[in-house]
């Protein structure tokens, strides 16, 4: 049996690589979340914070909540290969990658430096390679 040309192959079972990015959306989100929360309240409380890193820290928390609860948010669409749950991972990885710059030059190198190596392992898996088949395989073609 051959499949005509020009049709879509069959999706097939979902990738490691996309199950780990959803795990890794769920973890990383929950982490953020708690994360973030925390400075958000330690930079309100006068003197928890040294007044250096309170100024820097306090818009890169705004910024990792954002991109936590979009992670959070979308880790099950991802799961399932919903294709609209992907393109919301690529826009929260590009805020992610921001704000971890941010926190790079202007507070913590080495968290942002991580921030931003979490947002590429988490986005790329989803474009390219398996996973990208994937999501293609799934995409319903239109008339």
């Amino acid at each position: 049996m051959t499949a005509e040309p020009g049709a879509r192959p069959a999706a097939g079972p979902r990738p490691g690589v996309v199950t780990a990015v959803a795990v890794l959306c769920w973890v990383v989100g929950t982490l953020e979340l708690v994360l973030s929360i925390l400075v958000l309240v330690l930079s309100a409380v006068p003197e928890a914070l040294p007044s250096t890193l309170a100024g820097s820290l306090f818009p890169s928390s705004i910024g990792y909540l954002v991109v936590a609860l979009a992670y959070l948010a979308v880790g099950f669409g991802v799961f399932r290969g919903v294709d609209v749950a992907r393109v919301i991972v690529l826009l929260a990885s590009l805020i992610h990658l921001a704000v971890g710059l941010y926190t790079a030059l202007t507070s913590e190198p080495i968290a942002g430096i991580l921030s931003m190596g979490l947002a590429v392992a988490i986005v790329l898996p989803l474009w390219v390679g398996r996973g990208a088949a994937w999501f293609d395989a799934r995409r319903t073609p239109r008339p």
